[in-house]
Parts: structure tokens; C-alpha cells; sequence
């Protein structure tokens, strides 16, 4: 029977996470809020902390403009 895996894997080599001796507590108590890579069923769905094919630059763009115009009324 096929399985699959939902797995997030965080870098911990930042200064701020240095304070801590224990692994879990860097993540939880130090604000890891970008994983550097997540697999989703089984599938990466980021790398090197980006999502392939994600067009940044659009998404920006598009979420300004619904920003806009929420503040328009």
C-alpha cells in the first residue's frame, strides 16, 4: 500500500537560533517561520525556502491590487 509523506525541514544556522542547546526549542521558542524545504505528499513542493514556479513578482503585483480594493470599498 503506497504512503505518503508531508515532511518540513527548517535551517537552523541563523544567530538567533544559537541561544538554544535543544534542536525543538530553536524552532519553537526562536521564530523559525521559513522552511527551507517542505515535502507535501510526497512531492517538494519548496526549495532552498522558495516554491518552484511561483512567480513572486505577480503575486505581489495581484495582491496589491486585491489590497487596493479592499481599502476602496
Amino acid at each position: 500500500m503506497g504512503r505518503a509523506a508531508d515532511l518540513a525541514l527548517f535551517k537552523l544556522d541563523e544567530l538567533r537560533f544559537s541561544v538554544m542547546a535543544i534542536h525543538w526549542r530553536r524552532l519553537v521558542l526562536c521564530g523559525a517561520h521559513r522552511a527551507d524545504r517542505v515535502m507535501v505528499g510526497g512531492n517538494w513542493v519548496v526549495s532552498d525556502g522558495a516554491i518552484p514556479g511561483l512567480d513572486i513578482a505577480d503575486l505581489i503585483r495581484r495582491h496589491s491590487a486585491a489590497a487596493r480594493a479592499m481599502q476602496a470599498g
